[in-house]
This record gives structure tokens, sequence and C-alpha cells, in this order.
């Protein structure tokens, strides 16, 4: 009798622990920002894909280097990002196209992510894989 009460708290405990260290329930794939930005991307093997919730990094806004420097630059301003070859030091280079008209010479570490939602899913991409990205 003893023994079938030490084994029902052991099992007990183990449930317990067990359950109590599944943590939290899984959370979206992506980050969702604050801001629904929609884009269509076209990656190195011309497949075009409609996205919302973009996201560089999980952030609205592009990060990458210009020539020495570091920039910025937010969705808010950006028409277009066209990828323009590769550059150094495991960077891509790209063009983006301001709403302004402006354009601006910008690298991208490759690994880099655009994310963002689609109908069917989620989505990620390397800035490496990269083509284009067209923001509404």
């Amino acid at each position: 009798m003893r023994f079938g009460r030490h084994l029902w708290l052991l099992s007990a405990v183990v449930v317990w622990v067990l359950l109590t260290g599944m943590g939290k329930p899984p959370g979206p794939e992506v980050p969702v920002p604050e801001i629904d930005y929609k884009a269509t991307v076209r990656d190195d093997q011309d497949i075009t894909t409609k996205i919302s919730r973009a996201s560089w990094n999980g952030a609205i806004f592009f990060t990458g280097s210009r020539g020495k420097g570091s920039i910025t630059i937010s969705f808010e301003k950006v028409k277009k990002v066209a990828a323009t070859g590769s550059g150094s030091d495991n960077k891509t280079d790209f063009q983006v196209t301001l709403k302004s008209g402006d354009v601006v010479a910008v690298s991208f570490n490759n690994d880099d992510k655009l994310l963002g939602t689609t109908n069917f899913g989620t989505y990620r991409i390397l800035a490496k894989n990269l083509k284009e990205v067209v923001f509404e």
C-alpha cells in the first residue's frame, strides 16, 4: 500500500514538471510590426510573392551600410528596393528608390531577413536571395 502511494505521488510530480516545463504556447513565426506594410517580393529565381506585415529583421526600417557608415531607412519612405549585385564582406548591394524619387545605394548583410505574412502562411527570405521589393 505504501509503495502505491509513493508511485502515485511520483507520477503526479512528473506530470506536473512536464506540464509546467512546456512554457507558453508558440507565438507567430514572424514578428508582427505595429504598422502593416504591404509589398511584392521577387526572389533570385524570379518568383513573386505578395506579403503583408513586412519587416526587416523584425523592424519596419532597413538597416545597412553606405560606404563606411551605417544607415537606417524607414519603410514609410521606400518605394522599391532592387539588388544590384553581390558586395564584399558577406554583403549584397542594393538600390533603394525612395518615394521622393531619390535613389540610395545600400549594402545589406546577406543573412538579414525580410519577413512577412502571405495568404498561405508566413514568409522569410534572406537578403542575398532578394532581387526586388516593391512597397504598395
